[in-house]
């Protein structure tokens, strides 16, 4: 059994695999929720992606007590399955690896694969604390994205930077058009996030000649986006765990 953790700035994901199959799927708020998590478990690999480092190292001692299996932490000397193209590798985040390794990881092994050349292009897009787009070019080279605040992180500044501005829920979103203050800014922050992902996409639809697009979004608040979107997406709330789980076998198996 394959322990996955994914630490994040807000949540701390957590998968069980066995064999290929993710079997067991949790999500913590902290990592001392983890206690009664782990009774009566037993893992023989543990595969660990951090963006908190203190919290990496407390993860690690913890686990002591529950397994004698070392952990894996994924950096960037690990072995990949994509090829990364990145001018500042040492700032590349190790979750947006991994979100990448699992929508790669997930395109290869559908049905759609087969027809995999020059235009496709895969994306990873993680709607968490910050909302990342990840995109992979054929035949699987990570060639870059982009980095915007997250919903929460939109509001929460509007709420804090100004004066009279209210803080709001994204389920005061009714249309494009807010017709009073609180539906304006609702209108403002999805929107702001809806078209940062459609210019991405036409952006390489129209300048990099791609015609096939296979699209995971992933993170806390993918599926409050999700029904505004007007193009197919796959939601994969597991994705950077199963991205984990590949890069794992990459590092083990081969």
């Amino acid at each position: 059994m394959l322990l996955a953790c994914d630490i994040g700035n807000s949540r701390i994901k957590v998968g069980v695999f066995s064999d290929d199959n993710l079997v067991e799927f949790y999500s913590f708020e902290n990592i001392e929720l983890f206690d009664k998590f782990f009774l009566n478990k037993n893992f023989d690999q543990i595969a660990i992606s951090s963006v908190v480092p203190n919290l990496t190292k407390k993860l690690i001692l913890k686990l002591k007590d529950y397994s004698e299996a070392t952990p894996f932490v994924i950096d960037r000397n690990v072995k990949l399955n994509l090829k990364i193209e990145y001018d500042t590798i040492e700032t590349l985040g190790i979750d947006r690896i991994c979100s990448a390794e699992g929508a790669f990881y997930l395109y290869k092994k559908s049905n759609e694969s087969g027809n995999y050349n020059h235009r496709t292009f895969i994306l990873s897009i993680d709607l968490g604390t910050a909302t990342t787009i990840n995109i992979i070019s054929f035949p699987g080279v990570f060639i870059g994205g982009s980095i915007a605040p997250g919903i929460q992180l939109m509001f929460d500044s509007l709420n804090t930077k100004t004066a009279q501005l209210p803080n709001v829920l994204e389920s005061n979103y009714k249309s494009i058009i807010g017709k009073d203050t609180s539906s304006s800014i609702v209108s403002g922050v999805i929107n702001s996030t809806i078209g940062f992902i459609e210019r991405t996409i036409n952006y390489l639809k129209n300048e990099m000649n791609g015609s096939e697009f296979k699209i995971f979004i992933t993170g806390g608040n993918a599926e409050k986006i999700a029904p505004h979107l007007n193009f197919k997406v796959s939601l994969v709330k597991e994705l950077v765990l199963i991205g984990i789980k590949s890069i794992y076998d990459k590092n083990n198996k081969d």
